[in-house]
């Protein structure tokens, strides 16, 4: 998610990013680095819970941050134009531009009402339904004034969205940039599978023909779409698809039929099992004659023996050996 993030502000231009990290700050650091294509990425350590606005000013010290800057949350990919919503925040002279999207349910978000010119006159957090001024919803995408550094206390939680957009609102100094391109706020899990499957049937995103290293029987069955990934094997009488992303270096044994699923690299998938609505993690094992239902997650490196039958959204955490079924629901620890 944060090179979807990274390619999006490098396609704008951005040379620097500041990544606010608190929770496996240092994995990301050995993974992301301090270079990505032509941008300088340096980390900001939230050591403390500051809310929504505190790690903004706090990223704000790790540079020298006296122009317009963009702030975006780490659990969002967007299909947006960047340059025209900076082009709208220069016009409206905001302080703040908010990115909204129209979603059907806006409890889980920030509501906002607009005016005839895009000023956000009123912005709700998390209303109930019917209190909602409309379907358009805080995307996670900001453009900032400097100034608003100003607004936000360095030593105490503040909320971005119930403290600073309200105050905002009042002067006319808060902007909506609504876009229709794709966007997901990956808060869950069931929102990840969304955004998955979403991406994998848009039409510019349409599984690749297949790397040559992928080995698939002649009388396996494909049902597109369907991603696979270098390295992946698909044997015999074997059926994969619709909605299935299949990781580097998996395989799926004889007559196993897998659908609806994000299977990761190194998985592999037994004689005879069904996988049907589930997330399989790095390097899981399943045997054969296994059957797993919709909504079941599999953490890494989990070893599920043969005959085993794991009911709908169930959770299996890392390192297991699951060797009796499991009831729906259940979390095997």
């Amino acid at each position: 998610m944060i090179y979807w993030t990274l390619d999006l502000l490098s396609g704008m231009g951005v040379e620097e990013v500041v990544l606010g990290v608190n929770y496996l700050a240092e994995t990301l650091r050995a993974n992301v680095g301090s270079r990505y294509k032509e941008m300088t990425i340096k980390y900001s350590l939230e050591s403390q819970e500051l809310g929504t606005a505190g790690p903004i000013k706090l990223a704000a010290a790790n540079t020298e941050l006296n122009e317009t800057f963009i702030a975006m949350n780490g659990d969002v990919i967007a299909q947006i134009d960047l340059q025209e919503m900076l082009k709208q925040h220069e016009l409206a002279k905001a302080l703040i531009t908010d990115a909204l999207h129209e979603v059907e349910d806006p409890s889980r978000f920030g509501v906002v009402q607009l005016d005839a010119h895009n000023r956000i006159k009123r912005f709700i957090e998390k209303p109930k339904p019917s209190a909602a001024p409309s379907h358009l919803v805080n995307a996670g995408i900001y453009i900032i004034e400097p100034e608003v550094l100003g607004l936000i206390n360095p030593s105490q939680k503040m909320s971005l969205e119930r403290e600073i957009f309200p105050a905002l609102a009042k002067e006319e100094k808060l902007s909506g940039f609504p876009f229709s391109g794709n966007w997901f706020d990956i808060g869950s899990l069931t929102d990840y599978r969304r955004a998955n499957f979403s991406m994998l049937q848009d039409s510019t995103r349409q599984a690749r023909e297949l790397d040559e290293t992928v080995s698939i029987a002649t009388d396996a069955v494909i049902r597109r779409p369907v991603f696979v990934a270098g390295n992946a094997k698909v044997e015999s009488q074997a059926q994969v698809g619709p909605n299935v992303l299949l990781g580097s270096t998996s395989s799926i044994g004889r007559r196993a039929r897998v659908r609806e699923s994000i299977v990761f690299d190194g998985v592999s998938i037994g004689e005879n099992s069904e996988v049907y609505g589930a997330i399989l993690a790095t390097g899981v094992k399943i045997g054969r004659n296994v059957k797993i239902g919709r909504g079941v997650v599999i953490s890494p490196h989990v070893t599920v023996t043969d005959w085993v039958r794991i009911g709908a959204e169930a959770i299996i955490h890392p390192n297991k050996e699951v060797n009796r079924n499991v009831r729906a629901s259940a979390h095997v620890m």
